[in-house]
């Protein structure tokens, strides 16, 4: 009678070939999730730019995004932190009194999951004038997690407002 089957050392060939692969594998998926979600958090931050941007030009008045600490308030208001970390709102300043109103928030962005974090040099706020112009100075906005290296998003904002992404070091 013939037996269908493994024997002992094929079984032990096909585990360590296995092995092998997801000892490998593993890390580079492990990367590729990593640079992914930091890829993700760059492009939703430049969707936010280009949302106040047209924002401005349809209601023909200023529009704002900046950082805050409290999104998740009824009116979240502009916390004047260079950390982006926390979280940013989009609003447009329809009365031009300079304070956010419920009827002005236009986007909410939450804190960064994941040991991500995000910062400018300087800027807490970017802003759009009327026409969708950038009326404040640019600056560069850096997305990092807990790796070193080539692993980050470097966003240059111009001065006009123009918003590019590009990958850059991360210390």
């Amino acid at each position: 009678m013939k037996q269908n089957g493994f024997t002992l050392f094929e079984l032990i060939v096909a585990l360590a070939i296995a092995s092998i692969l997801v000892m490998f594998g593993i890390p580079n998926l492990r990367a590729m999730i990593m640079d992914n979600r930091i890829i993700a958090e760059a492009n939703h931050f430049v969707a936010t730019m280009n949302a106040a941007r047209s924002s401005a030009v349809r209601f023909q008045r200023p529009a704002f995004v900046c950082t805050t600490d409290n999104f998740d308030a009824a009116v979240p208001t502009c916390s004047g932190s260079n950390d982006w970390t926390n979280g940013w709102i989009v609003w447009v300043d329809k009365n031009l009194d300079t304070l956010t109103t419920a009827d002005e928030v236009i986007m909410v962005s939450p804190p960064l999951k994941d040991s991500v974090s995000m910062t400018t040099s300087t800027a807490d706020r970017f802003s759009y004038d009327s026409r969708g112009f950038g009326t404040a100075a640019g600056d560069t906005v850096s997305l990092c997690d807990n790796r070193s290296g080539e692993t980050g998003r470097v966003i240059r904002i111009n001065d006009a407002g123009r918003v590019n992404i590009k990958a850059g070091a991360c210390s």
